[in-house]
């Protein structure tokens, strides 16, 4: 008999009281670059391509900001995946476009600047939006954040 095991949702998955919102974003990403779970990864199997790659100059890692380590399981990133895959579905465009951003700063590691210039606004609107889809994803399910101090 093939046993699956059946996925929590988001909201029991995890204790998301626990931490920050902030933090399940960033160890998010941290586990993202674990052993080439995210494309262009920096796992520790991959240290001495890098150091190859960097030699040649190849840029292979595009964060700008340093990651922290990464802390969590693989069901924990399940849960953050699905929910912020579920924020995506639910969200009008004006808020998946906040989201967007914290998604590019928190879990892809890219400074402000950077952001700024990909998504082609200013630096003020990708602090500005940074913030509301913060505030946005904490007041949504209740999360403790950094930003409304919860």
């Amino acid at each position: 008999m093939n046993a699956t095991v059946e996925r929590k949702h988001f909201s029991v998955a995890i204790n998301w009281a626990e931490k920050p919102i902030e933090w399940h974003l960033e160890q998010y990403g941290s586990w993202l670059l674990l052993d080439d779970l995210h494309i262009g990864s920096l796992g520790a199997s991959s240290v001495l391509g890098h150091l190859i790659d960097t030699a040649n100059g190849i840029v292979v890692d595009k964060r700008e900001r340093v990651a922290p380590l990464c802390k969590i399981t693989d069901s924990h990133a399940d849960a953050v995946s699905d929910m912020l895959e579920d924020l995506m579905k639910i969200e009008n465009e004006k808020v998946k476009k906040w989201l967007k951003v914290v998604v590019m700063f928190y879990v892809e590691f890219k400074s402000e600047a950077t952001i700024a210039k990909k998504l082609g606004v200013s630096e003020y609107s990708v602090t500005r939006d940074k913030m509301l889809g913060m505030v946005r994803l904490a007041t949504k399910y209740k999360f403790r954040s950094r930003i409304i101090g919860a």
